[in-house]
């Protein structure tokens, strides 16, 4: 095969497993805690840190945080005569940290931008849910599946998943 078909497997994702839409109703709800004053488009940025532990058995395997953020079909870009970008309606990854079955380290401390509004100048303000995801099978593509993220602390704030075979991942949060 040439270089321009693994090209467009890329491109089109056909080299990636796939993952069902996201369930925010087995997710967390994220928010800033900067106003929305309508004026402006503030963001805090927060510090989050994963840890993924190696599980009960060896059949565990993938596991990952989602931060994702819904948006309308608005166009983002536009010019005079054409809209440039226009994403579809619906939850957009905005932010992951994953981990496979041999590494159960921490990983590094990352920021995370929550919006405080959803957009400059707008006093809505955005949504945002994580979600948690593990891998389902032994086949050469293994299914990813959404795990139930439920809160465990809030002072500091950590939010935990489990997978079917005794895997745990843990995101804290400091703000």
């Amino acid at each position: 095969m040439n270089a321009h078909f693994f090209a467009l497997l890329l491109i089109f994702g056909l080299g990636h497993s796939a993952r069902d839409p996201v369930d925010p109703a087995k997710g967390v709800q994220l928010h800033s805690r900067i106003p929305c004053d309508g004026f402006g488009g503030p963001e805090e940025a927060v510090h989050v840190q994963a840890t993924f532990s190696s599980g009960a058995s060896s059949a565990t395997g993938a596991r990952e945080f989602v931060v994702s953020r819904y948006q309308t079909d608005k166009c983002s870009v536009e010019t005079m005569f054409q809209c440039w970008h226009k994403p579809r309606t619906g939850w957009h990854e905005l932010w992951s940290a994953a981990s496979n079955a041999s590494n159960a380290k921490p990983s590094a401390g990352d920021i995370l931008p929550l919006a405080s509004c959803n957009e400059w100048g707008s006093s809505e303000a955005p949504q945002y849910v994580l979600s948690g995801w593990y891998q389902e099978g032994s086949d050469a593509k293994p299914i990813w599946r959404q795990g139930t993220v439920k809160q465990v602390s809030s002072q500091p704030e950590v939010y935990e998943f489990a997978d079917p075979n005794g895997g745990t991942a843990r995101l804290e949060i400091r703000r």
